[in-house]
């Protein structure tokens, strides 16, 4: 098999630090029931998405935290459950504990209600949705065998798989995060986790193999631009770590201290590409600890351990750049969720304002792009007129989203304004001049029927179906039609 390139960045002379040093990351705790719990997920609005366990420790439960200061609210449930990702519609997807049964079912809240999505009978995983409301994740059958899916438009679609031999294992497939392109990156393994190669889904369906020179690699995210995080074995097999594998092949192995045993594998990536995940340590004063790592910029970087906690867990990072977990001190059982507030370039929204009459139709347009980044480019873009949502976009190779918008008929007003907002909350407003509508005949639109109007009609005089100046609308432009402008002559 081919190798893709590989790129490799080290860290020389790396001291292993304490958990709690000056430089690391605070970690900044949210609201629960009392008994802890994790989030998973923020989207544009700030909105957060994850999971609490109840007061009386009963179960654990869906919620979303309208703002890091929120109280957690919980979403619509029978049994507990947990919310997995949450886009900027809104659509949280997740999953509910089975009635009387071992096992899940994957649930789409949407509005306020939730919406229990289709399965084998088994057990079902929904890991993640993008802007298009398209999710992802596992489907079980009943031999216990996990297939990769998604759900477009609530309906089940099991995603195809290679050719592939786990010997006396059977072989289990994962679907578990999907771009606003509608991309997806997942697994193929063994019933044991070994062997197992990190797949990339097309927007189609197709899959295909994602080859490097890593061993043991599965597919854990992947951002706007196509690129995909894996985790896997980069230097022969001895500590497990994180690369980044771009839609052209060309791998990129991100950095830990060679310090560190058993490597850091990453558990999460947003779609702007900020990684996050874990190592282990020792010290005089805990004795082994997990800690919280991300890599801004590719850049290995330490996140707080609190005092008194033991372990944390990254479980999802924003594209503002808020990497949330929980941490726990690894007695009680107990964990608290929270998250880690790293420095980010922020993206910046443009758009620009047009004016045009009632039942016209227009193109909205916005570009997204970060100072040094560049241009985000796949980025969604969504788009509100007058506080009303009217769709969203994804943004071309140029940074720029465009979605065409008719303008009512029955608008009485003379300005309408217009939100851009892409995935990392940035926005930008502009607005559009309502104009009257011409007159048929007023073929210039400059407010009369003159002489200009004329030139413009005899320039397509003859045979002429769907041009404006046939006025009459019989395919010929002719005497007929210049009879017709006449009538509404204004000068």
């Amino acid at each position: 098999m081919p190798t893709a390139p590989l790129a490799r960045v080290a860290l020389i002379g790396w001291a292993l630090l304490a958990p709690v040093a000056a430089a690391d990351v605070a970690f900044r705790p949210l609201a629960d029931f009392g008994r802890g719990g994790a989030p998973n997920d923020v989207n544009a609005d700030g909105v957060i998405a994850g999971t609490v366990r109840m007061a009386d420790d009963s179960t654990t439960v869906p919620v979303i935290w309208s703002t890091p200061q929120s109280n957690p609210i919980e979403l619509p449930n029978e049994r507990g459950g947990a919310a997995s990702a949450i886009n900027s519609n809104g659509q949280v997807a997740g999953f509910e504990f089975r009635d009387g049964a071992f096992g899940v079912k994957a649930v789409l809240w949407e509005s306020g209600e939730k919406f229990v999505l289709p399965d084998l009978g088994q057990s079902a995983y929904a890991y993640d949705i993008n802007e298009a409301g398209v999710i992802v994740g596992t489907v079980t059958t009943e031999n216990d065998e996990y297939l990769a899916c998604r759900w477009v438009n609530r309906q089940l679609e099991l995603l195809p798989v290679p050719a592939f031999t786990a010997e006396g294992q059977q072989v289990w497939s994962f679907a578990r995060s999907i771009n606003s392109e509608g991309v997806i990156t997942g697994s193929i393994q063994g019933l044991q986790g070994t062997p197992s190669i990190a797949l990339r889904w097309s927007p189609d369906g197709a899959v295909s193999e994602i080859v490097t020179d890593g061993l043991e690699t599965k597919g854990i995210s992947i951002d706007n631009g196509g690129s995909v995080l894996i985790n896997g074995y980069f230097d022969g097999g001895y500590s497990r770590g994180p690369a980044r594998v771009g839609r052209d092949g060309n791998t990129v192995v991100l950095p830990v201290p060679s310090e560190l045993f058993s490597g850091a594998p990453a558990t999460a990536m947003s779609r702007t590409g900020i990684v996050a995940g874990y190592c282990y340590g020792r010290d005089d004063e805990r004795g082994f600890f997990i800690q919280a790592v991300a890599w801004p910029n590719d850049e290995f970087t330490r996140l707080e351990l609190p005092a008194g906690m033991q372990w944390a867990f990254p479980t999802g990072v924003g594209n503002n750049g808020l990497v949330f977990g929980s941490v726990t001190d690894g007695v009680s059982g107990l964990s608290t969720p929270g998250y880690w507030a790293l420095r980010v370039e922020p993206s910046r929204v443009q758009a620009s304002g047009l004016s045009a009459a009632r039942g016209d139709t227009v193109q909205l347009s916005a570009s997204s792009a970060r100072t040094q980044a560049g241009r985000n480019i796949g980025h969604s873009i969504a788009v509100t007129v007058d506080g009303v949502r009217v769709g969203q976009a994804l943004t071309d190779g140029q940074g720029v989203a465009r979605l065409d918008y008719t303008i009512p008929t029955g608008f009485d007003g003379s300005r309408m304004t217009v939100r851009f907002t892409d995935e990392s909350g940035a926005s930008a407003i502009s607005s559009i001049e309502v104009t009257e509508p011409c007159l048929v005949a007023d073929l210039d639109c400059n407010g009369s029927v003159d002489s200009g109007d004329i030139a413009l009609l005899m320039v397509e005089f003859g045979p002429c179906a769907g041009c404006a100046g046939d006025l009459d609308a019989n395919g010929i432009i002719d005497f007929g039609d210049i009879a017709m402008l006449m009538l509404d002559w204004t000068t």
